[in-house]
């Protein structure tokens, strides 16, 4: 399964509706939320999806009413100091 991030405003969320929203999307699915990270300040949401492939995530955030600012596919990742393919 391939890894992506997003990342979303959410400058009208309360820390509840987060809460909320981020509780839907760690559901275990085809597509999920692995991670989320989110500032408050900000007000932006940063999540780890793991998805089959970029159409199975563009349909989630369709199901979910959500338009990502920036969508990228995680190819490689740290593991103890080493790159290693995901």
């Amino acid at each position: 399964m391939a890894k992506y991030i997003g990342i979303f405003a959410t400058a009208c969320l309360t820390r509840r509706q987060l809460q909320d929203l981020v509780s839907r999307l760690s559901q275990q699915g085809e597509v999920y939320c692995e991670k989320a990270f989110a500032g408050l300040i900000d007000g932006v949401l940063v999540c780890l999806f793991n998805a089959p492939n970029r159409e199975a995530l563009d349909a989630f955030f369709h199901q979910h009413g959500m338009v990502a600012e920036h969508i990228w596919r995680i190819d490689l990742e740290s593991r103890d100091g080493e790159l290693v393919s995901v």
